[in-house]
């Protein structure tokens, strides 16, 4: 009985059995497992059948030799194993096996290579390599040559194998050789596997040719050369591949690799694009990169001498080849025979064209045809099928003469040093041949194939089986002889016998009217009875089989004749011989040399030298066939094969679908059979592979002997001989035993010994070792360390004492080159200062006349416009003003700082019944130019030379021009009209940049003059003239005006509510401390701060800081133009006090606005190398001005102050518990980042509403938490103090934090300082009147619970009065007495809930502040100052939006309320994009209809009232249904209307669904889940009314006429002109050409006017200097129109409208 785990062989479907283990279940089943894995039960019937494994056959053996299972099976599986463990090859004796693994495995290394060099055969595993050692040292010793031949089917991997033999003897003969000619050799492979191999269906890199490398060695073993045979290339595949097939690897990698421009000068496309290429259907083979076996063709080209311009023959012939697969010939009828002509085809003329042969020349040899009768020669037209047949003819031979020539170059190459005598070498030769074929249609290329394999088998066979067995007979060797297959049947039919098929083929070649179809009938006729040969079915079929070795073959005879006769056109060789081309012409020389006789593309396939024994044996006359040429070949072949000592591998492919770790049976042991493993096996077992003759024998084993003498006949007792030989063997094997025991027992015991010995002696000397090192090293740190130091020393005197002689040098040189340069200035300075003086002179002369002249002019003109004036006057009635004469400016904006120009005192002539100074504008605008000018050139005049200072020092060289972003550079880059980078003292004449606009031009001459009296590089004007005292007077009449009103810089929220405690009254207060102006005051009558008649006088430093600061915030084009000026001041300037006065004024700017992207970079490096303790100051205050944007006020007084000591500015801000929290601000301090401040300070959490506020005296404003800068409203009240005639240093302006507004779900129990300072500042508010209620119980309540606060529940009278006094207003005191207040709040709180005092502080701090904010709402609001673009009808289309945390108000500024929207009513709100105005519009949606507004705040108002919606919706229980749903197959689904509401239960979990919600519907108290998407949350935190569910229902309901309407007002315009301009009109400037006094109106440029505009009225068209000139001539013409339609109303059609238009003017 079989035993668990035992191996059996058992049967399979196959014919062979397969191995199988024995396994028993736990059950105790038998079963069977086999080497698949397939379980079967095992019989004890079937057990019997069983046979046994033998222990070889379990494992699997390195050489089957050895295995005990000696059968088919046992062969089968000993390599089905090893396949399985990665093992691809086994011996076979010395042949070896290879089983393709269709991977890559790392067995052919460098390190493999020195593992098998100088091994004998069987020593290691097998491996190709072994076979290769064995040919090269049997070469070496037997100094005789050796070839190994690789065979196997097309896909086994005999190239491969090719390949890796070659490597291998390179790399061992590389080692000897000098001439490095192994490379080459190696090279030579790329070449002919792109020109002879393919992609076919079995393998990817298959050899369709012959290939025998035959390579020579040196007595030293060292490689002298190769050469390189080739064998029937196959043709056809040139012109027509099988499906999933490709044609020669070359076509592709040409168009894979070339390049662009090869590419467009041989007109190539992609491979679909190619007859010749796609036929297979496959242009792609996975795995190969085309493009990078190109690159390494041309490598391998190039390392075997061939030339450039050979290679670019070689693409042009490839390249026709393409264009010629895709010529067609369109098929005529000429004369009753068919003709054929060339169809109209691109690709034939760059054929013709890269042949170098004549478009007619090539269509006439493809479309006809010329033979020779017995007197002349014919031309026949062909068809279009022959003319393809043609065609295709001429594409295969110059494919295969192409291929031919390159073996010769390849050849002249590697083979060339051993022409001369190769009998001097030996030589290995390498025997790769194309595989047995049997394909679906088999043709005569697969004939001779399968011919060229018998031949190969049969050589193995008679090498294996038939020279060895002969041997042992002749030796009269015992032996029975083995029987194995012979193949010898099939080269008999084939090539032997008289009348064999390629003899017929033949045959049949040569006669006239000979067909593929006679010499099938010859064919069966002759072998019809021989087992060997197939006959066709049929007379109609074409095919026929063989018997081959390797199974049976059926082929087609279509076409056998014209592939064996291989024949090329007369008409083809003519035209070859007209061509240009130097290559093809090459190709074809052989054919081109018979002059005239019958031509055929026959041309011997091998290469052959005299000397070798091929040549020496092919004497016979060369056959025209193609068939007889390829029997020469291998005849020659076979001769050159017997002449050499073989090695065989025999290659197998485990699958045809060429997948790895898959092994087939079925096919494997087909390849065993065939191979004729089985037989070889068993004859390398039984024969005798060792033989030596008798001498060779005696002369190498004879030191064996015990004796000299050695003669074999002497002995004659050969039976008395054998009897002894017993009986001593037997003694002396036990004596052998005992001794090798005993003597293998002492040698490993030694063997140990002594390796115990050896590791001890190097581990005492590795420690010993390593302590010497330790020592050595410890030597040599102290060593170093001692020359370190005295090389230290050494070096610190010499450096000592080179600087001491450089800084000596270098003082002389400096002060010697300064001396040179200080006398060559005085010597400039004196000879400049005379030129100057002379010409200022000169010119004072000129202007003192000038100036006298134009005054008088001007007097003359001011007199007439003076009369002229009061003829208007007179002639308009009294009760009427006269309309002012309107002059457009140039620069007016918000900061209307444009150049002075001199204004004249004028007085009315003396009959004039009234005197009136004024000041009277400039007449003509060239006047105005010419006296700017003059005013220019005066004062640079003036101050060209200025006073010396005593503190001048070196020069500020700071800016490195090498620098790539150096204020040099910039200079260069940017700067216009020659400007230099450097300081100078003078006024310029044109701006440092370039500016397209006037005003920007005049207003950067002007900044530049202010920046030099600044920094004093110019003095102040010392005396004043008429006109400056004019200006001065002015000024001092009008000390309110100096400075922006405060009134129109304070939030809305604080007038708003200012208003409104004026409303109410709070009796007999002090009056404010600041002005108030009427409420009615507009625009028009703002005067900025530093304007005036005239600059030309005295200004203190904060207004020239103010006039610089102003216009770069009113013109934004000139701030890089500001930024200039200063640093150009900057740079090598020597006064120290002006460079001190520039460095505090860059920072104060950087610290107002930033420069543009373009100075930017430069600004920041000039900044960055400022030497005197600037630079990180300035720095540190571009990036925070970057951060936060720019500022919109001018800088304040401790700003300037700052800027001086670089220090930033200790700011207190107040709280309303009585603290200071001091913060430190700069000139970019946000209130946002006071807050957040100030917040972490004080360790407030919720910092949600509160707020920056600065007051000033009593008035109070809101900066918000956001981007607005802090210092702007700082520099807003030191403009106040200005207005006021005070000092702005002393503006007691304070900053403090309180509460701006609430959130809906305001929780006072979350932060507790919170509610602490919300508490104090609503007390506080009390008693100073700002919260103001008409309710008396609610101070009432309010004070009860600030006593409960301050003083627990306990009561006490004088605690209450105290309360009355911190929180009751004075007038309202004074209203109702004392003693009446402490009666009411001691009342209050003896009846309120604190009596029993359980409750605590906090939580009633938190009651009062939530009772504050819902008593004033309104205080606790946001403003926005809004404009109604569209909407329902109210009475204010301007208006003020007030945004709280209950509601949304539209208010008119006096209390009013015109509108009131809960969020309730709210649907939507966002921002309306509108690009063509600079405010932004908001869409509000609501029930009552959709209001679009129009705000400069906008953005915040969305932003507060989407956080409140939004926050509403996430904690609103209260829901509608946005429609009707029911769902009867689900109670626990609610049942519910559109419509409904809601009440949703948040906290509990209903379902697991997350898209479910539980709630109760409100109309039928049922409960049940809806889901989510079904419902819509309320923005509300309580149950909504009826009244408001009837507005806000989807439409269940109609909505009464009551409840939809609003109050219906007399609706005014939403906009009118007026306000349309005022939002959206450039500024207006004043009606005088400079004038700002009061009495000079400004203009109003929404009104009618007789002027042509000089600018626009758009603001956003002012600075477009193009859009700006049409919009002042569109202006124009309407004048025109209107002058046109005047005259044809008045009969005057006859007047020309220039004439009349110029009068108007």
């Amino acid at each position: 009985m079989l035993r668990k785990g035992e191996w059996v062989w058992m049967d399979s479907d196959i014919g062979v059995p397969i191995g199988a283990r024995v396994n028993v279940t736990p059950s105790g089943q038998r079963l069977l497992v086999d080497d698949d894995g397939k379980k079967q039960s095992l019989s004890q019937e079937q057990e019997a059948s069983l046979r046994i494994m033998h222990p070889t056959s379990v494992e699997g053996v390195d050489d089957m030799i050895k295995l005990g299972d000696m059968t088919e099976a046992g062969l089968l599986r000993n390599l089905l194993l090893r396949h399985k463990q990665g093992i691809i090859y086994t011996y076979t004796g010395s042949v070896l096996v290879a089983v393709n693994p269709y991977q890559d495995f790392p067995l052919y290394s460098v390190d493999q290579v020195a593992l098998y060099h100088g091994r004998k055969l069987g020593e290691l595993p097998p491996h190709i390599f072994a076979i290769a050692e064995s040919c090269y040292c049997n070469m070496m010793r037997h100094l005789r040559n050796q070839c190994c031949i690789i065979s196997g089917e097309s896909g086994a991997g005999k190239t491969e194998s090719t390949k890796l033999i070659l490597q291998y003897l390179a790399a061992v003969s590389g080692e000897l050789s000098k001439q490095k000619i192994e490379q080459q050799i190696l090279e030579s492979n790329p070449i002919l596997e792109a020109f002879g191999n393919a992609k076919t269906v079995r393998n990817d890199n298959s050899s369709r040719f012959g290939k025998y490398l035959e390579i020579f060695f040196n007595k030293d073993g060292a490689i002298e050369g190769a050469r390189v045979e080739q064998y029937l290339l196959e043709k056809s595949r040139v012109c027509r591949q099988a499906l999933e097939e490709r044609n020669y690897h070359v076509f592709y990698c040409m168009l894979a690799g070339v390049t662009a421009e090869e590419k467009k000068t041989l007109s190539l496309g992609d491979a679909v694009e190619y007859a010749f290429l796609s036929k297979g259907g496959h242009t792609i083979c996975e795995g190969r990169d085309d493009a990078k076996d190109f690159k390494r063709i041309r490598s391998a080209m190039k390392i075997l001498t061939f030339s450039e311009s050979q290679c670019q023959e070689i693409l042009k012939l490839l390249a026709a080849i393409l264009h010629l697969g895709n010529v067609c010939f369109q098929a005529n009828t000429q004369n009753n025979l068919e003709t054929s002509d060339i169809s109209k085809s691109e690709h034939f003329s760059i054929a013709a064209s890269i042949l170098e042969v004549k478009k007619s020349s090539l269509a006439t040899s493809l479309t006809h045809r010329s033979f020779m009768t017995n007197r002349e020669r014919v031309t026949k037209p062909l068809s279009s099928e022959q003319a393809s047949d043609c065609r295709d003819a001429f594409v295969k031979a110059i494919y295969n003469k192409l291929f031919i020539w390159i073996v010769e170059k390849i050849n002249s190459v590697i083979y060339k040093k051993l022409t001369k005598n190769p009998k001097s070498f030996l030589s290995i030769g390498l025997l790769d041949i194309f595989g047995f074929e049997n394909f679906k249609t088999n043709s005569f290329e697969q004939l001779c194939i399968n011919f060229a394999n018998e031949k190969l088998q049969q050589f193995f066979v008679g090498h294996i089986f038939k020279l060895e067995q002969k041997e042992y007979l002749k030796e009269d060797i015992v032996w029975n002889n083995i029987k194995f297959s012979d193949n010898q049947n099939v080269l008999d039919i084939l090539a032997v016998k008289p009348c064999n098929l390629l003899a017929l083929i033949d045959e049949e070649t040569h006669f006239p009217k000979g067909s593929d179809y006679t010499m099938l009938i010859k064919m069966n006729v002759q072998h019809r009875g021989n087992k060997t040969y197939i006959a066709s079915k049929s007379e109609h079929d074409t095919d026929f089989g063989i018997r081959h070795f390797a199974g049976v073959v059926n082929y087609d005879s279509k076409g056998f004749l014209e592939k064996n006769r291989d024949a090329v056109s007369f008409d083809i060789i003519k035209m070859v011989e007209m061509t240009t081309n130097k290559l093809l012409h090459q190709i074809f020389e052989s054919e081109l040399s018979t002059n005239g006789l019958k031509i055929t593309n026959n041309k011997k396939v091998i290469i052959t030298p005299k000397s070798s024994l091929r040549a020496q044996s092919d004497k016979r006359k060369q056959v025209a066939t193609l068939s007889g040429q390829f029997r020469q070949s291998l005849d020659s072949l076979m001769k050159a094969l017997s002449a050499c000592q073989p090695f065989f591998i025999r290659c197998f492919k485990p699958n045809n679908e060429k997948q790895s770790k898959t092994f087939d049976r079925e096919l494997c042991m087909r390849q065993l059979r065939y191979s004729g493993m089985m037989d070889t096996i068993r004859i390398r077992k039984l024969g005798y592979p060792i033989r030596h003759t008798f001498a060779e024998f005696l002369k190498r084993y004879r030191v064996l002997l015990t004796t000299t003498v050695c003669d074999p006949k002497t002995d004659a007792h050969d039976a008395v001989l054998e009897r002894l030989r017993e009986q001593k063997l037997s003694r002396i094997a036990l004596v052998i035993q005992r001794v090798m025991l005993g003597h293998k027992d002492r040698k490993s015991f030694l063997k140990k010994r002594r390796a115990a010995v050896v590791l001890q002696k190097h581990w005492r000397a590795y420690r010993q070792e390593q302590l010497r090192r330790k020592l050595r090293h410890g030597f040599e740190r102290l060593a170093s360390k001692i020359r370190s130091r005295k090389l230290r020393l050494q070096y610190l005197r010499q450096r000592a004492a080179a600087l001491t002689i450089q800084s000596q040098v270098r003082g002389y040189q400096a002060r010697k080159g300064w001396k040179q340069k200080r006398e060559a200035v005085i010597l400039l300075q004196a000879y400049s200062r005379g030129l100057l003086a002379r010409r200022r002179a000169q010119k004072m002369r000129g202007d003192a006349s000038l100036l006298h002249l134009e005054k008088a002019k001007q007097e003359k003109i001011a007199l007439e416009l003076e009369q002229r004036l009061k003829v208007i006057a007179l002639s308009q009635p009294a009760n009427e003003e006269p309309e002012p004469i309107v002059e457009h400016d140039s620069e007016e904006s918000t900061y209307d700082l444009t150049p002075p120009v001199e204004v004249v005192e004028l007085k009315a002539p003396e009959s004039d019944n009234y005197q009136q100074r004024r000041n009277v504008p400039e007449p003509v605008k060239e006047i105005s130019d010419e006296i700017s000018e003059l005013e220019i050139i005066a004062a640079a005049s003036i101050s060209t030379t200025p006073t010396p200072s005593l503190e001048e020092d070196e020069d500020d060289e700071f800016d490195d021009g090498s620098d790539e972003f150096s204020f040099y550079k910039f200079s260069i880059l940017n700067f216009q009209s020659n400007h230099s980078h450097t300081h100078i003292n003078q006024r310029i004449r044109q701006p440092l940049l370039p500016h397209d606009d006037e005003g920007d031009i005049l207003a950067c001459l002007t900044v530049w003059w202010i920046i030099l009296r600044f920094m004093e590089d110019l003095p102040e004007p010392k005396s004043m003239d008429a006109m400056s005292q004019a200006s001065s007077t002015i000024s001092r009449n009008l000390p309110q005006r100096q400075g922006r009103r405060l009134s129109s810089l304070v939030g809305l929220d604080q007038k708003i509510l200012r208003k409104h405690k004026k409303k109410i009254g709070v009796g007999n207060r002090k009056a404010s401390v600041i002005i108030e102006e009427p409420d009615n005051i507009t625009e028009d009558e703002d005067i900025l701060v530093g304007e005036g008649p005239t600059l030309d006088r005295p200004l203190t430093s904060v207004e020239k800081l103010h006039i610089i600061i102003g216009y770069a915030l009113s013109r934004r084009d000139i701030r890089d133009e500001i930024y200039c000026q200063i640093c150009k001041q900057l740079v090598n300037n020597r006064n120290k006090r002006s460079r001190m006065q520039g460095w505090t004024l860059l920072s104060i700017c950087l610290g107002i606005f930033p420069p543009t992207d373009l100075f930017m970079k430069y600004l920041e490096n000039f900044v960055h190398r400022e030497p005197s303790g600037y630079g990180e100051y300035c720095t540190g205050r571009l990036r925070r001005i970057i951060a936060n944007g720019e500022r919109k006020e001018l800088p304040c007084w401790l700003e300037q102050q700052a800027a001086k000591s670089k220090e930033p500015i200790d700011v207190s801000v107040n709280l309303l518990d009585g603290r200071n929290i001091s913060v430190q601000l700069d000139s970019a301090s946000t209130s946002a980042e006071v807050c957040q401040a100030v917040a972490d300070k004080i360790d407030l959490r919720d910092i949600y509403g509160f707020s920056l506020y600065i007051s000033l005296y009593e008035k109070m404003w809101s900066l918000g938490s956001c981007g607005k800068h802090v210092f702007d409203a700082v520099s807003q009240c030191e403009q106040e103090m200005r207005r006021q005639s005070k000092d702005e240093k002393d503006a007691p302006w304070q900053l403090s934090i309180r509460k701006e507004l609430f959130t809906p779900w305001h929780d006072c129990s979350v932060d507790p300082i919170s509610t602490d300072l919300i508490y104090r500042q609503v007390i506080k508010g009390i008693k100073s009147g700002e919260y103001i209620s008409d309710k008396e119980d609610d101070y009432v309540q309010l004070a009860a619970k600030h006593y409960y606060i301050q003083f627990g529940s306990a009561y006490n009278k004088d605690n209450v009065q105290k309360v009355v006094e911190e929180c009751i207003e004075t007038t309202l005191i004074e209203n109702k007495s004392m003693t009446k207040w402490i009666q009411l709040i001691s009342e209050a709180h003896l009846q309120g809930p604190y009596v029993n005092g359980r409750q605590k502080t906090d939580s009633v701090k938190g009651e009062l502040v939530n009772s504050a904010q819902h008593i004033w709402p309104l205080h606790f609001s946001k403003f926005y100052e809004a404009t109604m673009m569209s909407g329902p009808p109210l009475p204010k289309s301007r208006f003020v939006v007030a945004v709280n945390w209950n509601s949304i108000f539209f208010m008119d500024g006096r209390d009013k309320r015109l509108l009131e929207l809960s969020y309730l009513e709210v649907k939507d709100i966002h921002m309306i994009s509108d690009s063509h105005v600079s405010a932004q519009s908001v869409s509000l949606a609501t029930v009552k209809g959709e209001f679009v507004l129009k705000s400069g705040e906008a953005v915040d108002m969305v932003a507060v009232i989407e956080k409140n919606l939004k926050g509403l919706r996430q904690r609103s229980v209260y829901a509608v249904a946005r429609h009707d749903a029911s769902k009867p197959d689900d109670p626990t689904f609610l049942v519910c209307k559109r419509g409904d509401l809601l009440l949703v239960e948040k906290d509990e979990e209903s379902s697991s669904d997350k898209n479910l919600i539980k709630a109760t519907n409100n109309r039928t108290s049922a409960t049940g889940v809806v889901y989510k998407d079904t419902v819509q949350f309320l923005p509300t935190l309580e149950k909504p009314t009826s009244d408001l569910l009837e507005l806000i229902s989807p439409g269940q309901r109609k909505l009464s006429v009551a409840q939809n309407t609003l109050p219906i007002y007399e609706t005014v315009a939403p906009v009118s002109l007026k306000e349309f301009a005022l939002e959206n009109f450039r500024p207006a400037g004043p009606v005088g050409r400079h004038g700002a006094s009061k009495g000079v109106s400004r203009e109003k440029l929404w009104a009618s006017s007789r002027e042509p505009l000089k600018q626009p009225l758009m603001r956003s068209l002012v600075r477009n200097s193009d859009l700006s000139n049409l919009a002042c001539n569109a202006f124009t013409d309407i004048l025109e129109t209107n002058a046109a339609l005047l005259l044809m109303r008045e009969g005057l059609d006859s007047v020309p409208l220039t004439s009349l238009f110029q009068e108007q003017l």
